[in-house]
């Protein structure tokens, strides 16, 4: 099949979502229905929605679908993944450096999480805690560091495997309030100490006749601990480049249309890189096994992938800026600190231009500004309608607004009014 591209993914899911819930009933349910359904739907002006403008100088109207945002979708995850960086970038709190750590999970203990999603509530927290323990052992007091802790399901190759981004101080407030920098941490001791707590909480979370097997054969064929990554040196206070790098594995889909080789209807064809050998692997599997690649990171409905501790607790964020701000004698004063719980979503065109680098109000036919003129949703109608008084050539004036094609709409319906920013 040539020309692989954002459709063949939508049209691996239309062919082979009913048979693959059949075959797998696990996934048949609401918590994945209604995500790839979104995924169908985006860009579907009448399933969707849409925005349309008109040219008030020579007539021309455009309408524009509403998409999913999703981050399933591979239309939408650029869209998603520039919001986040933005967010992540903002959050991090300036003249403060921060490093990077990786916690994974080995592949014989996989299974438990995949078969119980609420392990991963529990995998998170225990990351934070064995940071905190880490550090503690480090530098022999306690410390109130911040951390940002990202979930990664899934690998290169799309299997599951879950594992921690961690982004946390390199340093804390000690109990006198004082702040103290760390600036070395034994690999060795990183380590054993997320072995400990990883098999800790499997005991603590896992009926004992099923577990004990797995937490002896952890003890016993890895001496030196479980593989935990710290990336070298410092990362430097603030980054844009940083926070595009952690916002990416929150947004990101299993798999990006890049890496889509071939589909024949019954096999996909995909590629990925090695991270042991660093080396382009190719992969065949038939389009079952390729789906269930796909929908097994898909994670319950409200699960939040990217969580705060200590200094960057969401309940105490802002205290906790201002107070390290004071206490660094940091000169760049903090912009809004109470702004960075809810990123503000900015309007839709400009959003537009930034991802796709052209400004959807520009008139293809004359290349003037194009005015809006409604805005309307599937469920709620004609949510806003702007009537335009620009004279037309000829000194003909607009035509009313076009109304929606196929789906009458309600006149009885309650009209919603909402700021175009909102979009």
């Amino acid at each position: 099949m040539e020309g692989i591209d954002k459709a063949t993914f939508k049209k691996i899911f239309r062919d082979h979502w009913s048979p693959f819930k059949e075959a797998y009933p696990r996934y048949d349910g609401d918590q994945y229905d209604q995500v790839i359904q979104k995924m169908l739907d985006c860009g579907d002006p009448e399933k969707m929605g849409f925005v349309q403008y008109r040219c008030c100088s020579c007539g021309e109207s455009r309408r524009i679908a509403f998409t999913c945002k999703s981050c399933f979708c591979l239309s939408c995850a650029k869209v998603y993944a520039d919001r986040w960086a933005d967010f992540i970038g903002r959050r991090l709190i300036p003249q403060v450096t921060y490093r990077h750590e990786v916690f994974t999970v080995p592949d014989f203990l996989r299974g438990y999480f995949y078969r119980n999603p609420d392990l991963l509530n529990c995998l998170m927290q225990t990351g934070n805690n064995c940071l905190l323990d880490i550090l503690q052992t480090c530098t022999r007091t306690s410390l109130t560091i911040g951390t940002i802790i990202v979930l990664q399901t899934s690998g290169r190759s799309g299997r599951y495997n879950p594992h921690l981004h961690i982004l946390f101080t390199a340093g804390g407030v000690d109990p006198q309030g004082r702040w103290k920098p760390v600036s070395y941490i034994p690999y060795e001791l990183m380590h054993r100490k997320w072995q400990y707590h990883l098999l800790t909480l499997l005991a603590e979370k896992v009926d004992p006749p099923t577990i004990q097997a797995q937490i002896d054969q952890g003890w016993k064929d890895y001496p030196k601990g479980f593989v935990a990554f710290l990336q070298k040196g410092e990362v430097p206070a603030g980054g844009k480049g940083l926070a595009e790098y952690l916002a990416k594995y929150v947004t990101s889909p299993p798999i990006s249309v890049r890496r889509i080789e071939r589909y024949d209807d019954q096999t996909v064809s995909y590629w990925y890189r090695d991270h042991k050998t660093e080396t382009i692997q190719h992969e065949t599997v038939p389009v079952l096994t390729f789906l269930g690649r796909m929908v097994q990171h898909i994670l319950p409905k409200g699960f939040q992938r990217i969580r705060y501790y200590g200094l960057h607790a969401n309940a105490c964020y802002a205290r906790n800026r201002e107070a390290l701000t004071a206490l660094l004698k940091t000169h760049t004063p903090p912009v809004d600190p109470r702004g960075f719980r809810v990123l503000p979503r900015s309007p839709f065109a400009p959003r537009f231009e930034k991802s796709f680098g052209k400004d959807p109000r520009t008139c293809p036919k004359c290349g003037d500004t194009m005015q809006l003129e409604l805005i309307y949703h599937p469920r709620y109608g004609i949510l806003q309608e702007f009537r335009l008084f620009t004279e037309m050539p000829h000194d003909e004036p607009c035509t009313e607004p076009t109304r929606p094609e196929g789906r009458a709409v309600d006149r009885t319906q309650r009209m919603v009014q909402i700021p175009l920013s909102f979009l």
